[in-house]
């Protein structure tokens, strides 16, 4: 589940493309696997690793596309308010997304 809000924030929040959000996602992934197999992260409950994922797509969405941007403002204003916004503050939106659709 938490893989589909990913790839949904990805392309339908951050407008990547379906190319960039696989490259997005595999690139996350090997992150992740680092970060699970680090010292203590076995001990880190579950919804602290899924907001730490959630954060790192978003920060990664957020970066891409203002690259992408090369500086610039995009023609899309929904996009424009969603990167003046921390990517934090997205994946806490994100993850009660991800609560919502689990009840």
């Amino acid at each position: 589940m938490t893989l589909d809000v990913i790839h949904s924030a990805l392309i339908s929040y951050y407008r990547l493309n379906e190319e960039e959000a696989r490259g997005a996602e595999e690139d996350l992934s090997v992150w992740f696997q680092r970060l699970a197999r680090r010292g203590g992260a076995g001990h880190m409950p579950p919804k602290l690793l899924r907001i730490s994922l959630l954060s790192a797509a978003c920060q990664y969405g957020r970066s891409f596309q203002l690259w992408k941007l090369g500086g610039e403002q995009s023609a899309d204003n929904s996009l424009n308010e969603l990167l003046a916004r921390e990517p934090d503050e997205v994946a806490g939106d994100l993850d009660r997304r991800f609560e919502g659709e689990r009840s």
